[in-house]
């Protein structure tokens, strides 16, 4: 018997998975659209991630009983674990010292809201905010809160990596067609200080973009899948709401397939670094674009 290939990419849940985050998880993810932004929730290979501004607050796992897992880092509870654990049944112990050690909570349906209520989020976002507050998660951050979903581009993931590439996409988007369509774009951030802005960034970028070509197929099925869950689940806060189709059919022409790099615009480094890695795209023949960041619509800059 011929054996099937796993696919590349697979983020998205289970049928059984997704109907019961259906069922149980909207009143959570109502909370977290109300962030405007700030918290979201992306769809992992049967689980789901909630960041802060781009990092993991929890990663919630589904358990065969018909509990949740969230697992959480532990310098992320401090001041709320007490709270927590009246919404969790079992709470696996770490060594606090332990630079790696995360809590393990295990959560009935019925206590999904109350476990991650309002008081609990905003805690854990002042904790993460302690421990991580890069410039360039927080420029990422700024990206993804200034272009929420709309019929013309939508943010579907950020931190995307796959079964044969392990570098993180920083953020991949779909730019609507003029058929209705929509195509893949790469986006990778950049502080205009950073010294990889220039030719290694480019073929960085372009690699992302060589990489999500050869597996289009993939590539295309999983994100299709992953935007009608999410639609399903209430996930997207739209710009415009009630606009969003329920499914959308992705462009499997591989030369659809866009990258594009974003610097800072605060540092006039970045007007420097910009015009160098442009030079290094036309002598690649690298089909990404470069752009310093301004208050505009990613929309416009991507075609």
């Amino acid at each position: 018997m011929t054996e099937t290939k796993k696919p590349v990419i697979q983020r998205y849940l289970s049928d059984a998975h997704l109907n019961r985050a259906v069922q149980e998880m909207r009143p959570v993810i109502k909370l977290l659209n109300d962030s405007y932004g700030e918290f979201s929730l992306q769809l992992r290979e049967d689980y789901f991630n909630i960041y802060y501004q781009g990092n993991s607050a929890a990663k919630v796992r589904f358990n065969a009983g018909g509990t949740y897992s969230a697992v959480i880092h532990y310098k992320f509870v401090e001041g709320i674990l007490e709270s927590l654990n009246k919404y969790s049944d079992i709470k696996q112990n770490i060594d606090s010292h332990n630079s790696s050690g995360y809590y393990t909570f295990r959560i009935k349906p019925n206590n999904l809201h109350g476990f991650f209520q309002r008081a609990h989020l905003q805690r854990l976002s002042g904790n993460i905010r302690k421990v991580h507050n890069g410039e360039e998660i927080t420029m990422e951050q700024v990206i993804v809160t200034d272009n929420p979903p709309n019929q013309n581009f939508i943010i579907i993931d950020r931190q995307v990596a796959d079964h044969e590439d392990f570098a993180r996409i920083d953020l991949l988007g779909l730019k609507r067609d003029p058929d209705n369509k929509y195509h893949f774009v790469a986006i990778e951030l950049k502080l205009g200080r950073n010294p990889e802005l220039k030719e290694a960034a480019g073929a960085q970028v372009s690699g992302y973009v060589g990489h999500i070509r050869e597996h289009i197929a993939d590539y295309s099925k999983c994100y299709e899948i992953n935007y009608s869950q999410k639609t399903q689940l209430g996930v997207f806060d739209e710009e415009e709401p009630g606009k969003l189709p329920d499914s959308i059919e992705i462009n499997k022409d591989v030369s659809s397939v866009k990258g594009i790099v974003i610097s800072s615009g605060y540092s006039r480094l970045a007007k420097v670094s910009i015009n160098s890695l442009e030079d290094a795209i036309t002598n690649n023949g690298w089909y990404i674009k470069a752009h310093r960041m301004q208050p505009e619509k990613l929309e416009h800059i991507v075609d």
